[in-house]
Parts: C-alpha cells; structure tokens; sequence
C-alpha cells in the first residue's frame, strides 16, 4: 500500500494515514462514523484490506463456522491440512470450537459478532477497517481504521465527529403507567446458574449481564433454558415460539434475524408506528436498501404492531428510545432492556446486575 492517504473528512480536516497506523472514529450515533469509515476504506488499494461491516450478516457467507473460518484461507490457496489446523486454532482461541458445525443461521448475535472477528484475523490483510468490532484486535500490527466507542489510548489518532452532532439534552418523560406490585408478569428461575428473578406489571426493567449469555434469546424461547420461565404463573418454558410471541415481544439485537419480508409495506405498520420508527419515508422501500439503524427501526415497529402485554429489547440503541419508551408506557407495557450502557437506566424503574 501507499505509505500515505490523505483525504478530507466531513468537517474539512485532512486525515494523512501512515502504514501501521492506528485511527479511532469515534461520535454520537448518526454521527457519520460509518460514512467516514467506508470513505477512508475508498482510498486503500483495492482487494488489499479487509472490512469488518456494522450489519453482522454482511460479513459472512452461507454456511457453517468452520466454513466461515476456512473461506479466506481459500482464497488465499492455503493448502488444506494447514488450513484445517488455522481453523481449528482459530476456534479454540475464540471459544467457537462447540459452533463449528452449526449453520451461521443458529448463532446468537454474540458469537456473530465473535465469529466476524475471528475470521477476519485468522488471516489478517496489512490493513483492517472494522466497523463497530466486538473487540479491538491488540496484536494486529498493521493499519487499523475503527468505527466505534473504544478508549483512544490503543490509537495513534482519534477523529471524534461529536461536534457534528451535538449532544441532546436528556428529555424528562412524563411516565403514568402503574407498576402492581403484587403481580409478577415474569418470573424467572434459574434462567442459567444463579439467575432467578422476578418482572412486575408496568415494570421498566434493566437486565446487566455477561455478553455471551443470550439472555434475551432464553427469555423470548429461541433458545433452551434449564430453568423455569413463568407468564402470571403459568409456565411457559417450554411452550412454541408462536404462542410465546403472543405475550413476549422480542427485538433482537441483529434485525437480519428477524426480516422475512422484501419491502417496508409488506410489514402493513400503522401510519402511527412508522412515524414513531421514523420510517415514514420509507414506506415503500426495499429491506435491502436501509442502514442497520432503519433495519433496526422496522423490526421495531414490526414488534410493536404485536401489542404484546411485554417487549424485550436486546442492546438498544438510545436515539429515539424515549419516544418508544413513551409510546410503550401509553400502552401499558412491561418492559425489559438487556443492556450494558448506564446512559438508559434514569428510564428504568431498576436495573438487575448478574
């Protein structure tokens, strides 16, 4: 590569990049982060880097683990008993040894997010550009280009687009949704080893746990749970996803696990939830022409539209949570965020810590 790309960002500051360079993106959502991300990415030779994309299933092709592992070994025409011992090293490193032969189709989003990592660094070009990475890759000596909230120490230079957006001010919402406390809709034992505990009608819950744990996945039944998961009492554990999904409302982290339809219109949302979602000018689009973000907005509203009595959201996103928020309180809905990020629990009646 050239030892030196200059361009100009969006705020008309030049960005020179040396090789081996470390360069943080960092700013408030819809800040443009992504956009200045895929600019820089544009000045690299081509075929000479690889992109980690923010929409998760971007990043892989069908099939199973160990053929996600093993494709750019391919390409690079590693012989096949050296490229049977990488992926399973590769594996072992990143706890994926247990998911090799299952579809990517089955993975929680967490070992998605896992998985685009590790096949990206099986096998890693000169030059990395990686797009909200799980984790940041430390031993990586080459050019690195970040999208994302990571601590700006590891990092030569820090582009923080904040000042194009600045921040908004917390609204305080008018919250009158009743919270029973003689009624648990949710109670919870032993969803895994020593987590047990109990959602009241009305509640506003936080839960705080371990990333791998695919909490949400057990609570909305897509995924198996040793434990007991109770409705107002009546157990529910083992009942078929269609008729849990007529009490539970799930939004899953990765909306591509949830869009089975090609256009906006086909989902029939109400004039009301598409303007909430802000996706009125997107009523007639395709799936396959919105961003993450929108993508996560649909499979929102497609939720919401549902009516259930409770909505479980996995990892949200703040920007336009309080008007969500408020639309679920004028509904008399219980809510359950799983959440790492302190910045939604002044929402919250409580926060669970596991």
């Amino acid at each position: 590569m050239n030892t030196k790309n200059t361009l100009k960002t969006p705020v008309d500051e030049p960005i020179v990049i040396q090789t081996g360079d470390k360069i943080l993106i960092t700013g408030a959502l819809g800040s443009g982060k992504t956009s200045l991300l895929k600019e820089i990415a544009a000045t690299f030779p081509k075929h000479q880097f690889d992109i980690l994309f923010q929409t998760l299933d971007d990043n892989f092709i069908p099939g199973t683990v160990a053929e996600n592992l093993a494709f750019t070994l391919e390409n690079n025409a590693i012989p096949f008993r050296e490229m049977k011992l990488s992926v399973l090293a590769c594996a072992k490193d990143y706890h994926l040894t247990d998911e090799l032969k299952t579809d990517i189709s089955e993975l929680s989003t967490y070992k998605k997010q896992v998985l685009a990592m590790a096949q990206i660094l099986i096998h890693p070009t000169d030059i990395l550009v990686l797009d909200e990475p799980l984790f940041l890759p430390e031993e990586f000596d080459g050019t690195l280009v970040v999208a994302g909230d990571f601590e700006p120490d590891f990092f030569d230079c820090v582009i923080d687009l904040s000042e194009r957006t600045p921040p908004q001010p917390i609204p305080e919402l008018e919250l009158k949704r009743q919270i029973n406390p003689n009624k648990a809709i949710l109670s919870v034992t032993e969803l895994v080893d020593k987590m047990s505990f109990a959602v009241y009608e009305g509640e506003k819950v936080a839960i705080t746990a371990p990333a791998e744990l695919p909490i949400a996945d057990m609570l909305a039944g897509f995924r198996p749970t040793s434990g007991e998961i109770d409705f107002y009492y009546e157990d529910v554990t083992y009942q078929s996803l269609d008729k849990r999904g007529r009490k539970i409302g799930y939004i899953m982290a990765n909306p591509d696990d949830m869009i089975f339809v090609k256009r906006v219109s086909d989902a029939k949302i109400s004039d009301e939830l598409l303007a909430l979602c802000q996706l009125t000018t997107l009523k007639n689009a395709r799936l396959s022409d919105l961003s993450y973000r929108q993508k996560r907005l649909f499979t929102t509203a497609c939720i919401l539209k549902q009516a259930t009595p409770i909505v479980i959201i996995d990892q949200p996103e703040f920007e336009g949570f309080p008007e969500i928020l408020s639309y679920l309180d004028r509904k008399g809905v219980t809510l359950i965020l799983i959440t790492n990020q302190d910045i939604f629990l002044p929402f919250m009646d409580r926060q669970e810590v596991f």
